[in-house]
């Protein structure tokens, strides 16, 4: 009994910290497609790289758009990167440090996005990028 009490006592908290992830999650999905096409400024886009996935796996940028793509691999072990094999785009990491480059996709569709680490693109590392 006291278990239940207990558990109900604590659901506000596992209430409030699923909100607060799923919000997270929906900022970090890295929309850049909502920026106006006359800007200069690139649109920081962050992936954050773990053993072995991407945050988030799925990206989401204008075409003709200078898109900052970040790789923050500070909490992984091992060296990561991403590639994006329809563009001949290619950022690594090693293990603790962030990098970045810019990059404009001109090319409208859905693109692989992976970690081409031996190994890594096949424990999960995978992704998309999509430019409209």
């Amino acid at each position: 009994m006291a278990d239940k009490s207990r558990a109900r006592r604590h659901m506000p908290f596992y209430l409030v910290t699923a909100a607060l992830t799923v919000v997270a999650a929906a900022v970090a999905q890295a929309d850049a497609t909502s920026a106006s096409r006359g800007e200069t400024e690139p649109v920081e886009v962050r992936i954050v790289s773990t053993e072995f996935k991407f945050v988030p796996a799925t990206i989401r940028v204008s075409i003709g758009r200078a898109v900052a793509l970040v790789l923050d691999n500070t909490g992984a072990e091992t060296e990561h990167g991403i590639v994006v094999p329809g563009f001949r785009f290619r950022l690594q990491a090693e293990a603790g440090k962030v990098v970045q480059r810019t990059i404009v996709f001109d090319k409208a569709g859905e693109f692989d996005l992976l970690c081409d680490l031996p190994g890594h693109s096949e424990a999960g590392m995978r992704g998309k990028l999509i430019v409209r």
